[in-house]
């Protein structure tokens, strides 16, 4: 994980912004704090969570129109929404953004949407294949 994240970074720092890199990005910046570094096997990165909020901000937020952004952010601010500021604020965004996921696309995601995307597609399958998405 470390390594794609460094990669990433170093992309977005030098202007690259396509969507599948920044997704990508996005959920790794997170996995920072997420998970421990006995899990992800990441370097601290103190920056990281500044870059999770613009790539959050290069979506527009909560009024993007990309689903599947929408549906991955909700994902990360209900799992580990403490450390994107106020939990309770983030609790509640997490909300909206899923809300708005499921507008622009009622059938939600299936993990067939995730197949072959690396770390960020495995572990957001395994959210799309529960019940509760």
């Amino acid at each position: 994980m470390d390594e794609e994240y460094k990669k990433l970074r170093a992309g977005w720092m030098e202007g690259e912004r396509d969507r599948e890199g920044a997704l990508r990005l996005l959920f790794l910046s997170w996995m920072h704090w997420a998970d421990p570094p006995a899990v992800t096997n990441m370097e601290d990165a103190p920056e990281a969570a500044n870059l999770w909020h613009a790539i959050f901000a290069h979506f527009d937020g909560e009024a993007s129109s990309d689903p599947e952004f929408l549906y991955v952010a909700s994902i990360m601010a209900i799992v580990a929404g403490w450390g994107l500021g106020d939990e309770d604020e983030w609790t509640a965004a997490a909300e909206r953004l899923r809300a708005r996921s499921r507008q622009i696309r009622p059938e939600g995601f299936t993990p067939d949407a995730f197949k072959g995307r690396g770390d960020y597609g495995r572990y957001f399958a395994h959210h799309a294949a529960s019940p509760a998405n």
